[in-house]
């Protein structure tokens, strides 16, 4: 029975690495070549690693872009405030001048000529001419002095538009490379995940051909039948052994958790992985406990991450607001917490 179970296993295996030959013809290597698999592996994570690197300076750039873009802004409102100002004198001061213009010619039935030539004397005369022209010349001499201000202010104003609609496009321009890196990172990603996962098949396979060989060397020429039942057995309880170890996702420690031990998967010996794009660490409440935290239902699960009650991972994160559902390589979570680097993405942990 035990024998029957290891041959179909085999089967599977040896069906696996067929599937990925056929499947993935960019992978330019034969199925039974295993040093150019790792060799591709090994590529696929370089540039991986690579784009995650591209990633996070695209988001420090952003970053810094955003502050820039909110200074701008800032000038801009005070900018508004002094052009606003300034019309403001502009205008008062152009309705002083015509009350005086109007009293000046009004009064009296007085026009400024005849105001000039009623001077009783020569000084007289002298007096109210310097007095007409003194008063044309500040009001001609205060109205181009606000002008000059209002023009230059709408010329910064002006300026500070332009850089603010640059800032924009700058911003635009990042988020859409981000946005394609972020793709190339997932078919990446999955192209890594798939010629691992060949990698896994094809030692498995050689493992268990190897054992078997192992076993058929090692029985005895003229062994009777059940001493021949005996080791095919212990052999295939070898092979089942390897079976459950290769398919498992977590390894039980003396810590009392099942920690994550699956390909690309954040654990406590691993404590740096990337993962759909961004990066990801995890903090212990060992260390920060998290007191002012708002965690409904909060609990440690059973590979020791900290989760809420409705079972999500609880991580902090600069990039999405509180309440954002996010996917982590150890499940999906829920952004509870702010404070790390944008780009990325720490998990809470009891590790």
């Amino acid at each position: 029975m035990m024998k029957t179970k290891r041959n179909q296993w085999l089967r599977k295996i040896a069906a696996v690495v067929c599937v990925f030959s056929l499947l993935c013809p960019a992978l330019k290597v034969r199925a039974d070549d295993l040093d150019g698999l790792e060799n591709q592996s090994f590529g696929l994570q370089s540039e991986l690693d690579s784009i995650n690197g591209e990633l996070l300076k695209i988001g420090e750039q952003i970053a810094k872009n955003e502050v820039e873009l909110e200074s701008v802004n800032n000038d801009i409102i005070k900018t508004e405030e002094q052009l606003h100002i300034a019309k403001n004198n502009e205008d008062a001061h152009y309705d002083d001048m015509k009350i005086r213009i109007q009293y000046i010619y009004e009064n009296g039935g007085e026009s400024l000529l005849g105001m000039i030539f009623s001077a009783t004397s020569l000084s007289d005369f002298i007096n109210k001419v310097y007095f007409v022209q003194t008063m044309s010349e500040y009001d001609r001499g205060m109205f181009d002095e606000l002008k000059n201000l209002r023009c230059t202010i709408e010329g910064e104003e002006e300026y500070l538009r332009k850089q603010k609609e640059s800032y924009q496009n700058l911003e635009e321009e990042l988020n859409a490379k981000r946005e394609a890196l972020n793709a190339k990172a997932t078919e990446t990603s999955a192209d890594l995940s798939m010629v691992q996962a060949a990698i896994t098949a094809m030692k498995a396979e050689r493992a268990a051909g190897t054992d078997r060989n192992t076993t058929q060397t090692n029985a005895p020429a003229g062994g009777s039948g059940n001493n021949s039942t005996t080791s095919d057995s212990g052999s295939d309880n070898m092979n089942n052994s390897n079976v459950n170890n290769d398919n498992n996702d977590s390894v039980s420690t003396g810590g009392g958790y099942n920690y994550p031990s699956g390909d690309g998967q954040l654990n406590p010996w691993i404590g740096v992985v990337y993962f759909n794009g961004h990066r990801e660490t995890y903090y212990s409440q060992r260390v920060l406990p998290g007191g002012g935290l708002d965690i409904p239902g909060r609990h440690v699960a059973s590979d020791g991450t900290i989760r809420d009650a409705n079972g999500y991972i609880c991580v902090a994160s600069s990039d999405y607001p509180k309440g954002t559902i996010v996917e982590t390589s150890l499940g999906t979570g829920m952004v509870y917490d702010t404070g790390c680097a944008s780009g990325t993405i720490d998990i809470y942990t009891d590790w």
